[in-house]
């Protein structure tokens, strides 16, 4: 009976493993390319933007008009989108702790410049795009080496 028990169990397991899809990351020229494609000229782009709306900038301070912070919130949202992207099981490096938690921090930053930006809250907005450039950095000389 033992045995027959042993060969049930065994045959279930292996039934089970063959349903569980499993985590095949994409391969990072398929991140690169998100990146490049979505993040790069944004990030820049948002990050000008920040620092030029920074109240830290006293009278050079340059705060965007309604059409630019509708685009800076624009920006910030694809770059939330993106590190959701790069969140999901079958998406860049997912097993790894650090590349999950600057993922994350990029969305929970990236979420935070848009917020600001739709609240017109220059301070916030700076605050998050210079948080999210340190994430990014920090990411990167793990996970991209600057040449």
């Amino acid at each position: 009976m033992r045995p027959l028990l042993i060969v049930a169990v065994a045959a279930l397991l292996t039934a089970g493993a063959a349903l569980a899809q499993p985590n095949t990351p994409t391969s990072m020229p398929e991140v690169k390319a998100q990146m490049q494609a979505k993040v790069d000229k944004t990030s820049t782009e948002l990050f000008n933007t920040a620092g030029q709306a920074d109240p830290e900038n006293g009278p050079d301070q340059k705060l965007p008009d309604a059409a630019g912070w509708a685009k800076a919130k624009a920006q910030a949202d694809q770059i939330k989108a993106v590190a959701d992207w790069m969140q999901q099981p079958n998406n860049g490096k997912t097993a790894e702790a650090n590349w999950m938690k600057s993922s994350k921090a990029m969305s929970d930053l990236a979420a935070a410049a848009s917020k600001a930006a739709a609240a017109h809250d220059a301070k916030a907005l700076a605050k998050a795009a210079n948080d999210l450039s340190d994430t990014c950095t920090a990411c990167h000389a793990i996970y991209k080496k600057q040449n």
